[in-house]
């Protein structure tokens, strides 16, 4: 077995999440060997702490920033290299490395064929990645995405929750963002639902999503005007990751923080349009910690157009994410 492992994941916030299982497998298998890890830089504070990894590097995708990553690779000799993700612009860094063989999943054709695993099936992210180490002998350890918390961000979001006045375990946290607006549940169902909550249950809420969605909040606290809703959206994400933790509940549309709160092992109500669930919903999730709720492709006013906008979220209603809150809400009060 090699030695020095690196591993590439240089996309989006769920893709890398998705190689913590894969990570953890690998250092069980063989645990004498080191593992490095290149990751898209804002996704990074998710990685820190990870006990199986020994350095992250970030990763830009602009040209002129990719020399400052090669110059610090190049100082590094890796056995074997693993592109658990990448896009076309990782190609730039292939010059940088001074290991081979680099090996993928994916069908990128700028990886010789012979270090390409086909996998044609529609599987989950997280098990292509798995297939991939198999062809190794790296035996599985489970689906299980991971985060590990530091003292100072548990203590952060610890002190964010008590200048409110709220309880570890009773709130539900919405998260309004997403990556592209065709994912985005609309604000003001999102304040309907927000609104039920505070109407016929005691649980308070947390509007959180990055910084891009700090005005959605706003509109919606200005609707509620109440104490019992807080936002975070400005907060790092590493502390906006241990708020899901400690949340009760989260809903939240597909994207990077549903697998925030799939990591963390909160429940999740998971809003889905167009894009199957089967390939990047809940993965070895238990049903007590995930609801899906998607769009009927079937149905008579569904348009398969290229970029749906929220015509297709429109059909999710509120009523039909409420019905699975009110369940989740009402399982946790009695276990």
């Amino acid at each position: 077995m090699t030695e020095k492992i690196l591993v590439v994941s240089a996309t989006g916030m769920g893709d890398c999440l998705w190689g913590t299982p894969g990570i953890r497998a690998l250092k069980k298998n063989f645990p004498e060997i080191e593992i490095d890890l290149i990751v898209n830089e804002p996704w990074k504070p998710l990685f820190d702490f990870n006990p199986y990894l020994n350095q992250i590097f970030k990763y830009r995708s602009e040209w002129y920033l990719q020399p400052f990553l090669g110059m610090k690779l190049l100082r590094r000799h890796y056995d074997a290299i693993y592109l658990f993700h990448a896009n076309r612009n990782f190609r730039r860094m292939l010059p940088w490395f001074r290991s081979l063989p680099v090996w993928c999943h994916q069908n990128l054709d700028w990886i010789p064929e012979t270090h390409r695993v086909k996998i044609d099936a529609n599987i989950h992210g997280i098990e292509r990645r798995l297939i991939m180490l198999e062809k190794i002998g790296v035996k599985p350890d489970g689906g299980q995405m991971e985060i590990f918390f530091d003292q100072v961000t548990l203590d952060r979001s610890q002190q964010i929750l008590q200048a409110h006045g709220f309880n570890p375990g009773k709130y539900v946290y919405l998260n309004l963002g997403a990556a592209v607006e065709s994912r985005r549940w609309m604000v003001e169902r999102f304040s309907e639902l927000a609104s039920r909550i505070l109407n016929t249950t005691s649980w308070n809420i947390v509007l959180g999503g990055g910084p891009n969605e700090k005005r959605r909040a706003l509109t919606i606290l200005k609707q509620l005007s109440t104490s019992r809703v807080v936002e975070v959206c400005s907060h790092p994400i590493r502390v906006n990751a241990s708020i899901i933790s400690q949340a009760g509940l989260m809903v939240t549309s597909d994207t990077g923080p549903m697998h925030i709160g799939f990591a963390v092992r909160t429940p999740v109500v998971a809003l889905f349009g167009t894009i199957s669930s089967v390939g990047s919903g809940p993965y070895e999730i238990p049903d007590h910690l995930c609801r899906v709720i998607k769009i009927d492709p079937e149905g008579k006013d569904f348009v398969d157009e290229e970029d749906p906008g929220e015509f297709h979220f429109e059909r999710i209603t509120v009523d039909r994410v409420w019905e699975q809150v009110e369940k989740m809400l009402a399982e946790k009060s009695n276990s």
